[in-house]
């Protein structure tokens, strides 16, 4: 038996349930469901006004004040609609009275609107007595469905239950006189008729007509849970429960199974959509758990809310916030005492009805800053500066300063006193996204971790802390430069492994893509293939537009071989951009720029990984760079570097032509986009500075040049500088020599680069190998690196593995670039 049978539960339908005909049928349906669930205990319904009534109504009074004379018209348009519903969902039989009734309402509401109109005044008696009429009639109308569909059912105006004062457009209510009068008017229900309460409305002792603010029809729910000792409230809505975030900013927003009365009142105080706090206050007392279900949705997900308090301890359920603030801020002078001064701001306001969302101290100056709606900032200034007026002359505080279009937001989950860290995250990832924080909160609740930041950085605060917190997950927005052979294939392995990677907790967001002259830019996102880009929009206006986006975990992937973007590795750096890149242009520039680019990578935290820049996936660079960092002092590397080179003298030595050993290695992607870069031994003279200068300055090699490496080309010094076609032409001259060549080295021959610290030396030449030798037994575009050092001595360490490849090189670009992320 579950907890609520044998108890009352109370559905309550909010405007968009009974926003048709068609959807108060279906409000019909589900109740006929639910009561065959319960089977025992009372079921009661508390409808809201049709969908939208209440704003019109709402318009038709502010005509009435400006003299407009469109206040008949709107409340026409709203007769009219209920007219429409009448005949729709009531049995013929009921159509006289319920028209009567109808009638008397409009009249009265006409009456009031004249009146309005005549004083040029709507007072907030008057504003509750015309806005209360949407439930006053569509109650009814519901009641009438559910008769019609064979259901027995009663209209029941809230204002015969609920009593309240006369604080007229969000009134106290008298629990204790409203659970007798409930309880009465209850108890003589025949036990098979359901009753159908107007929401928002009630009434003083003296019958004058009072509404309960926002979220009123939801709180009458949950006061008549209190006063009928209900066993469980559904508030039913067009969401599938509490979302972690709002849906309009975060798509990937999810529905919360459980939250605490603590969690909700906290995200409801934040801006969420969810029941005010006050609503929840009759539930909290009884311990009565609430479900918030979707109406077009009844069997999708569903939020409960109760007094158990789930979740680790510091887990983050949701994130929200309060938009269209202004920090409200008392200066002080030093030498007064801020907490009396607070506790006369807090008081002022309170006064005045005006919510402090946050709070933040400077003690060194005493001074406050209180953060409120940017609606009531103004008055919150006047009301301070009369309250604090004495305090003020004296110069005991300097003033009050308003500091418009601020924003709140909040992370949201219960024990976040108990688990540490949690602060620190929150804020780490809002530096991370760039956004500055304005003010933070002192003294964080339980439940709530709050911060000031600018209103325009409202919307990339919750979805960063979302994706944070609530998703768990490692956010980078990357930018690719070069839509080559690599960088196409890298985005065809990106949008394969998206959602495995997001199952492991990472979200690779593509936002720019460029060519040397094209360029595509979006802050939200562009699809992982077929990006427009477009020829008004350069490289350099997307390297401009990212160093000042306010993106979290910006990687940019140069798949190029341009010296013009490696030139721009140091500006990104330095504005915390990761580079992720195979380009060996960076590592090979001029002395002074490797400098610049080192001192880059250390003046932030912003990872500068070239890995595939040598060997491809073998991690030499990763080995040798560790090799260092632990005190190791390599003394020589000596390798076949090249992948292209090797599968070309492999191919030599099973009898290919070297043309044709050439035209292969071009064919298979091995060779850099023009294959004398491989050919003239500059690709790898490139890996083998890079590699000395991974040793630091203590190996020797600081000081020297690509131009210092020496470097023996495959072909004639003429064949360089040929057109490319030509050069495919002439290359079968050379292939007797090379054939000669083969035939008569005494070894195998292979290209080899050495790199040996003792004698300074740094060479890349054709070598021919003992055939006992680890270089002379290789295949393919295999690479290999035996490096002897201090610990590897004398028996050396050799890295070999697969060389040359856009499949190898573009999956150890996509794990550096998950690697640069998590970093971050």
């Amino acid at each position: 038996m579950t907890r609520d049978q044998g108890q009352a539960v109370i559905h309550k339908f909010g405007g968009t349930s009974v926003g048709t005909p068609g959807r108060v049928r279906d409000v019909v349906r589900l109740i006929a469901s639910e009561r065959y669930r319960q089977r025992r205990g009372q079921l009661v319904v508390v409808s809201s006004a049709f969908g939208g009534v209440t704003d019109r109504l709402l318009e038709a009074s502010r005509a009435a004040v400006a003299r407009e004379e469109t206040h008949r018209s709107i409340l026409g348009e709203i007769r009219d609609r209920h007219e429409a519903a009448l005949r729709d969902l009531a049995d013929p039989a009921e159509y006289a009275t319920l028209r009567a009734d109808l009638d008397a309402l409009w009249e009265q509401v006409r009456e009031l609107l004249d009146g309005v109109f005549l004083l040029r005044e709507c007072s907030p008696r008057f504003t509750d007595a015309i806005i209360s009429a949407g439930e006053r009639a569509s109650v009814p109308l519901v009641a009438a469905a559910f008769r019609k569909a064979g259901l027995p059912a009663r209209a029941i105006d809230a204002r015969e239950l609920v009593r309240t004062d006369n604080r007229f457009g969000e009134a106290t209510v008298d629990f204790a006189t409203t659970r007798t009068l409930t309880q009465v008017a209850f108890g003589s229900l025949p036990p098979d008729v359901t009753p159908i309460v107007t929401g928002f409305v009630a009434a003083t002792p003296e019958g004058v007509t009072t509404t309960l603010g926002r979220s009123g029809s939801d709180y009458t729910a949950t006061i008549l849970a209190d006063a009928l000792d209900a066993g469980r409230v559904v508030i039913w809505t067009d969401v599938n429960g509490v979302l972690s975030a709002d849906p309009r900013l975060v798509p990937e927003a999810f529905t919360l199974d459980r939250l605490s009365y603590q969690e909700a009142a906290e995200l409801a105080f934040f801006g969420a959509k969810v029941l005010h706090p006050r609503t929840m206050r009759p539930l909290v007392r009884r311990s009565v758990p609430l479900d918030i279900r979707n109406t077009m949705d009844a069997e999708g997900a569903t939020t409960v809310i109760s007094d158990e308090r789930t979740g680790a301890e510091g887990t983050v359920k949701a994130v929200t916030a309060v938009r269209g603030a202004a920090l409200v801020t008392l200066r002080g002078n030093g030498a007064s005492g801020a907490s009396a001064l607070a506790a006369r701001a807090f008081d002022a306001l309170a006064t005045a009805s005006i919510d402090v969302f946050l709070m933040a101290q400077a003690s060194s100056e005493q001074t406050v800053t209180l953060a409120v709606r940017g609606s009531d900032a103004d008055g919150a200034q006047r009301i301070l500066q009369t309250a604090l007026s004495s305090e003020l002359e004296r110069g005991d505080f300097l003033g009050v300063d308003v500091e418009p279009g601020a924003a709140v937001v909040a992370a949201v989950g219960d024990f976040m006193h108990y688990a540490p860290g949690v602060a620190g995250r929150m804020f780490a990832t809002l530096g991370k996204a760039r956004i500055n924080v304005l003010a933070i909160a002192q003294g964080a609740s339980d439940t709530a971790i709050s911060a000031a930041v600018s209103e325009v950085d409202a919307s990339a605060a919750v979805r960063a802390l979302h994706e944070a917190f609530a998703m768990k997950r490692t956010r980078a927005h990357l930018v690719l430069v070069g839509a080559g052979a690599v960088g196409t294939r890298l985005l065809t392995l990106l949008d394969a492994q998206y959602e495995a990677l997001l199952d492991q907790q990472v979200n690779l967001k593509l936002v720019g893509l460029a060519t040397t002259s094209q360029a595509a830019f979006d802050p939200n996102g562009l699809p992982r293939a077929d990006v427009a880009l477009r020829d008004d929009y350069t490289l350099a206006d997307l390297l401009g537009a990212i160093t000042t986006a306010r993106l979290e975990r910006l990687v940019v992937i140069d798949a190029t071989a341009s010296e013009t973007v490696a030139r721009h590795y140091p500006e990104l750096l330095r504005a915390g951009i990761a580079v992720v890149t195979p380009n060996k242009q960076a590592g090979t520039l001029e002395r002074a720029y490797w400098r610049d680019l080192q001192s880059a990578v250390r003046s932030r935290r912003a990872s500068f990984l070239y890995d595939t820049t040598v060997g491809a996936g073998l991690a030499l660079l990763a080995s040798l760079r560790e090799a260092v960092r632990t005190g190791d002092r390599v003394r020589r590397v000596e390798g076949v570097l090249s992948g292209t080179l090797g599968f070309v003298f492999n191919a030599l030595r099973d009898g290919v032509a070297f043309s044709e050993a050439v035209r292969q290695a071009h064919l298979a992607g091995y060779t850099e986009p023009d294959p004398r870069d491989d050919l003239v031994g500059i690709d790898a003279a490139r890996k083998l500075l890079i590699l000395a200068r991974e040793l630091g300055p203590d190996a020797g090699f600081g000081d020297l040049e690509l131009a210092d490496v020496e470097t023996t080309s495959l072909v004639p010094d003429e064949f360089a500088t040929l057109p490319l076609n030509r050069f495919w032409e002439r290359l079968p001259e050379l292939d007797d020599e090379w054939r000669r060549r083969t035939e008569d080295a005494d070894g195998v021959l292979q290209y080899v680069s050495t790199l040996d610290v003792e004698a300074g030396v740094l060479r890349c030449v054709v070598q021919a190998v003992p055939v006992a030798s680890p270089l002379a037994r290789l295949s393919g575009s295999t690479h290999i690196a035996i490096c002897t050092t201090d610990r590897y001595a004398p028996e050396p360490l050799i890295v070999q593995g697969p060389g040359a490849s856009i499949d190898i090189t573009t999956a150890v670009l996509l794990a550096d670039v998950v690697r640069a992320a998590q970093a971050m």
